[in-house]
């Protein structure tokens, strides 16, 4: 019998990736970024604390957080025009009979966006859900042109938003991201 095993809840354990869904900034994302490598998605939350230490030797007395922040990173492998103006923040692209397009260069607005992330949880056959109220580029892409699939990297970071994509206005302390847990 092995020891030390932890008492465990086996419906909260979870595996496997998620889908990520966009749409514009004020409104329920609904149109799927595609295909990622299996990786999957990574979300990054940061609380920055600033320590107030008192005495002598100093000890911690009290701690407060500086910065929070949310960060949305995933790997997408299709070339797709949409992805790549909002990995970005800005460009043009244009649909036609014939060709796609996507154009880059001297717009300095980050334009923002709406983002959901959803995962199907296999042990419980819960869907875990969060919600990006409203998202915008962190940086930027690079197109590789190499032997296997072709991967660009997407990063994207929470802006505050003070209401939901249905208007309602959201508390202080909420106005980043929001974990829901849909149960079955």
């Amino acid at each position: 019998m092995p020891y030390n095993v932890p008492t465990t809840t086996t419906d909260d354990i979870s595996f496997g990736p998620a889908v990520v869904y966009v749409g514009a900034a004020g409104s329920t994302p609904a149109t799927q970024v595609g295909a990622i490598t299996e990786d999957g998605v990574t979300l990054e939350i940061t609380s920055e604390k600033r320590v107030i230490t008192q005495g002598n030797p100093r000890v911690p007395l009290y701690t407060f957080v500086q910065a929070q922040g949310v960060m949305v990173k995933f790997t997408s492998i299709e070339w797709n025009f949409e992805n790549f103006a909002k990995a970005l923040g800005a460009g043009v692209t244009t649909v036609s009979a014939s060709e796609e397009t996507f154009a880059f260069g001297g717009d300095p607005i980050n334009t923002a966006f709406s983002m959901h992330i959803e995962h199907y949880m296999a042990q419980s056959g819960n869907t875990m859900n969060v919600y990006v109220w409203e998202a915008a580029s962190e940086s930027g892409i690079t197109t590789p042109f190499g032997q296997d699939e072709h991967q660009f990297e997407l990063s994207f970071m929470a802006l505050r938003k003070t209401s939901d994509w249905g208007g309602t206005s959201l508390p202080a302390k909420e106005q980043l991201i929001k974990f829901v847990r849909a149960l079955t």
